[in-house]
């Protein structure tokens, strides 16, 4: 019985070494190894000493005995190589590692060697039986000197791993040493348990210590592997949340307060305090954040100021924790100080942050916002005459100025260097320019600076979902317009390529002044951006910045210039383009520099772009352009009248000059006068293909050769390798195929339209891609005929190839395309603006286009809404397409009534707003009889089955007014209006104007 028990327990330690060595191969591959062969060492020395203390045979217990031995000799050199490893000492080549690895592997296996020849040779050790004779370790060995060198070789072989160890515990941080230890400690252990047995001073003569062997690989696993990898991953987590600059709250299920970080705890003091158990409605309560977070099922983000000396602002996110089944384990607060995105020497909003959260910092709301940006002027100066701390020190002047003079609910931004950003609710743009003079007159009197100091500004009114890109479209302004600005750091080089630009051309100062001026007046009357608006002054002083590169001969001469000098009189326009390309100032209006020669019709220069695909403001100061040079005295000839210049603009409308920009010029020349034309410039008489194909004569080249039956070429012609760059030479030399003219990744495709059209028609006509000698591609129209050679009788192929890269069709189809695409864009964002029902500008769209106009100096403007009375019965009795059709004949009114003195759109349902131009000194009755009118052309229009609209109007004051406070004013009119009855108008003084039924 007491032998199975012993077959049973070192069967199992057998098999657990087994299993555990499987386990280490899992794991990292060097150390894995080392350790699973140890561990298999160590299961062969359980079952060797199994037979050892359990067979009655002297032969077969010294054979199992040497086994042993020789066992334990193999399991500690793996052992000590696995320390090697672990320690990393294997991996640095170290010389004296590598020499002590060798001399224990040669040892190794001399012991091996002796210790397996001992049943034989008996030099070892030898053995005597117990008396009285025991049931199990009936024999005592005799140890030898060769037994000395035997144990000499393991307790080195350990002790060279101790060290290894030893020396890697010391070198890693403090958090990593308890796992080296512990593996030190297993092992010492073991080998302390075998000590007393080789001393004879164990139960029954037998080593308890190999009993614990799986338990100890197990244990050197456990410390090497996954305790390490678990314990380290635990600590890091436990180091990274204690250590968060961010302070935590985490609370379980039943709501009490369990895990805090260090951050936490120095936020709220009483945290540290022992008896403390916070719940999250204290929590709550301590944030003041009752009111931000009513509902604790759902994830929502809150702010809070720390009752603290620093005042410091988080915001609060609120998370709830899951498990797998959707069941709620905890609530977890992680709060982020506000004032990381906060510039240190402004006190502002950083750029990033709020652009990151402009949504929270400026919430929804019916009243859009104002944008004001402001820059410092000669900043680049002051930081050269007093450093960066004065330019820090003006900076820092111009945000408290700003400060001092907005609401305090104004939301600030430092953008980039001296660029700040004001961002507030309830201002008009007349308002905000006010404050901001108010900031600039702070500025101006500060007296700690060499010279005084301003700054240029910029205003926009928007959305609150749109304040990012209206902050960025609002710098692009105001950069630009510090570029006209004479006293701006930046204007510097604009005036040196003016002065350089007056050098050329005496005449250009005036033509530039009086062009400007033009331009400014028929940009409000365009309706265009304050940034389109910047550009195009700009556009105005160096369109012609290229005629710097025009020699002066043919620059100043007065009478016909040959073909040759006009066309280097036309590369001024190119010249430009590259002048301003390379002058960052200027590379904003670069495109429009290079095309404003260009003409309505395709046939200018140098791209020959026509209709809307020629840039907007190219259009627009070739009308200025060209009536400025009509009208405008030379040495040569006397300038033209003015209605004469307007006649041969609106004559060449169409044909050179956009149409609609020519009539708002016109009519902004004359004053609305009708300018009477004798007769219009007509296209040449030529047929629609002969016009499309005028100026598109273009030169191709063309090469022949013959193929023979293998596609080989066989003759070529002279022009083969100029189209090529294959030589008669290369041909014969290099037994030149078709295949390598085609590009391979071609070839499958090439080879499979051949054939098809081979087959198909017997002759091949292409157009396809040639790989030329250089490794360059080049596209060929190549038509293949097949013939018989009358000589050989075999099959021939005569190709001829054509170049068409650089073809005018080539090109043509590019430019087709672009302005396919530009209008395909244009129509998109024309699409977006517009009603889809009525095709008025929508509410957004006819916002933004009333605050152009309101914000046009001395512009008085009259706001009208309208509404449809009892428009939801009228649905009702008739069904919705006839009150679809309503709407559609209302706009067609509405659209003609205005006309082109104002803007007309749809609010949304049966509500529409026009906004009309008034004369700055107009009377009140001539607004009210303006309003009659409108409404009376409406009623008549839309008057059938009982329907009427009613009206409500405002005006805007001299001085000048805001669209949101007109809009107010003229829908409350409108609201007494259909109070008072159908088809009524109402003023904003609150009376009847006059009733239209």
């Amino acid at each position: 019985m007491t032998q199975l028990i012993w077959i049973v327990i070192f069967t199992v330690i057998a098999v657990a070494n087994l299993s555990v060595s499987f386990r280490c191969l899992a794991h990292r591959e060097r150390e894995g190894r080392m350790l699973c062969y140890a561990l298999r060492w160590a299961a062969l020395v359980s079952v060797s000493y199994m037979l050892s203390i359990l067979t009655t045979d002297q032969w077969i217990m010294s054979l199992s005995s040497s086994v042993y031995f020789a066992s334990v000799s193999g399991m500690i050199f793996f052992l000590m190589r696995f320390f090697f490893v672990l320690s990393g000492e294997d991996d640095r080549g170290n010389t004296v590692v590598c020499l002590v690895r060798r001399v224990f592997l040669i040892w190794t296996l001399v012991d091996a060697v002796l210790l397996l020849t001992n049943p034989i040779s008996g030099v070892v050790l030898t053995y005597q039986p117990v008396v009285p004779t025991p049931e199990v370790a009936r024999w005592i060995f005799i140890p030898h000197r060769l037994y000395d060198m035997h144990l000499a070789l393991c307790y080195l072989m350990l002790c060279a791993g101790f060290f290894a160890l030893i020396m890697r515990t010391l070198r890693v941080p403090w958090m990593y040493r308890h796992y080296y230890l512990r593996i030190i400690l297993g092992v010492l252990a073991m080998v302390a348990i075998n000590a007393a047995y080789l001393l004879q001073v164990t139960y029954n003569h037998i080593d308890y210590s190999i009993l614990f062997y799986s338990v100890m690989g197990y244990w050197i696993h456990w410390n090497a592997f996954e305790a390490r990898d678990a314990g380290l991953l635990s600590q890091a987590r436990h180091t990274i949340l204690e250590h968060l600059g961010q302070p935590l709250f985490f609370f379980d299920w039943d709501d009490q307060l369990i895990l805090t970080n260090e951050s936490a705890r120095t936020l709220l003091d009483d945290l540290d305090a022992p008896d403390h158990s916070l719940t999250v409605e204290e929590f709550l309560h301590l944030c003041g954040a009752e009111d931000q977070l009513p509902d604790l099922g759902q994830d929502r983000r809150f702010y809070w100021t720390a009752r603290t000396d620093s005042k410091d602002s988080y915001i609060c996110d609120f998370q709830l924790l899951r498990d797998k089944k959707h069941e709620m384990v905890g609530r977890f607060f992680i709060l982020t100080n506000n004032t990381l995105g906060v510039d240190p020497l402004t006190g502002f909003q950083t750029q990033q942050y709020f652009n990151l959260h402009s949504r929270e910092l400026i919430p929804e709301g019916e009243e859009p916002v104002g944008v004001a940006v402001c820059d410092l002027n000669r900043l680049a100066l002051l930081n050269d005459t007093m450093g960066t701390e004065g330019g820090d020190h003006a900076i820092r002047l111009q945000a408290q100025a700003m400060k001092k003079h907005f609401p305090s609910n104004t939301v600030f931004v430092r953008l980039q260097d001296a660029v700040l950003c004001a961002l507030c609710r309830g201002l008009d743009s007349d308002e905000i320019k006010a404050r901001l003079q108010a900031v600039n007159q702070d500025l101006e009197a500060a007296d700690s600076f060499p010279f005084r100091i301003k700054m240029d500004s910029a205003v926009s009114i928007t959305d609150p979902d749109a304040v990012v890109h209206t902050a960025q479209e609002t710098v692009s302004i105001l950069r630009t317009r510090k570029l006209l600005d004479s006293d701006s750091d930046g204007s510097a080089v604009i005036d040196s390529l003016h002065q350089l630009l007056l050098e050329c051309d005496s005449e250009t100062e005036f033509h530039v002044r009086r062009t400007r001026e033009l331009g400014e007046r028929l940009s409000f009357l365009l309706g265009l951006s304050d940034y389109e608006r910047d550009q195009l002054s700009l556009l105005c002083l160096f369109h012609d910045i290229g005629k710097v590169g025009i020699p002066q001969e043919i620059l100043n001469r007065s009478g016909k210039l040959s073909q040759e000098e006009q066309d280097i009189m036309r590369s001024h326009a190119e010249k430009g383009y590259r002048i301003a390309k390379a002058t960052p100032e200027l590379n904003i209006v670069a495109e429009a520099i290079r095309h404003h020669h260009e003409r309505w019709d395709g046939s200018g220069y140098p791209d020959g772009l026509k209709r809307e695909a020629i840039p907007l403001l190219s259009r627009i100061i070739a009308v200025v352009d060209a009536y400025d040079a009509m009208v405008s005295d030379r040495p040569y000839r006397k300038g033209m009248e003015m209605l004469q210049a307007c006649r041969e603009l609106i004559r060449y409308a169409g044909i050179q000059f956009d149409p609609y920009v020519v009539e708002v010029f016109v009519g902004m020349i004359t004053g609305g006068e009708e300018v009477e034309v004798s007769e219009q410039v007509a296209p040449e008489k030529t047929t629609d293909l002969a016009q499309e194909t005028i100026g598109l004569v273009s030169t191709v080249y063309c090469a022949r050769y013959t193929l023979g039956p293998k596609e080989q070429i066989l003759e070529v012609d002279g022009f083969f390798e100029e189209l090529t760059g294959f030589t008669s030479y290369d041909v014969k030399q290099f037994h030149l195929t078709q295949s390598d003219m085609i590009f391979e990744e071609d070839r499958e495709l090439y080879w499979t339209m051949v054939e098809e059209q081979r087959q198909a028609q017997g002759i091949v006509y292409l157009e396809h891609r040639i790989r030329r000698k250089d490794g360059t591609g080049r596209y060929v129209y190549c038509t293949g005929l097949p013939f018989t050679d009358p000589a050989t009788g075999e099959l021939r192929t005569t190709v001829i190839v054509s170049d068409i890269t650089d073809s005018v069709s080539v090109q043509m189809q590019v430019g087709i395309a672009r302005n396919r695409a530009m209008m395909s864009l244009y129509r998109l964002e024309e699409a977006n603006q517009r009603d889809p029902l009525t095709g008025l500008l929508n509410r957004s769209a006819f916002r933004k286009a009333c605050e152009r106009e309101l914000d046009r100096d001395g512009q008085r403007c009259l706001m009208m809404m309208l509404d449809v009375d009892d428009f939801k019965g009228y649905n009702d009795t008739y069904g919705h397409p006839k009150g679809d059709e309503l709407l559609i004949d209302l706009t067609k009114t509405l659209s003609d009534a205005v006309g082109r003195e104002g803007l007309a759109g749809r609010m949304g349902g049966d509500e529409f707003c026009c906004l009309l131009r008034l004369e700055r000194n107009a009377s009140l009755s001539q607004i009210r009889r303006r309003g009659e009118e409108i409404l009376r052309q409406v009623n008549e229009r839309v008057g059938r089955d009982g329907v009427s609209v009613s009206a409500g109007v405002a005006w805007s004051d001299p001085k000048g007014s805001d669209f949101q406070t007109m809009y107010a004013r003229s829908d409350k009119a409108l609201y007494t209006a259909k109070k008072d009855g159908k088809a009524q108008l109402w003023g904003e003084e609150q009376a009847p104007l006059r009733s239209v039924t």
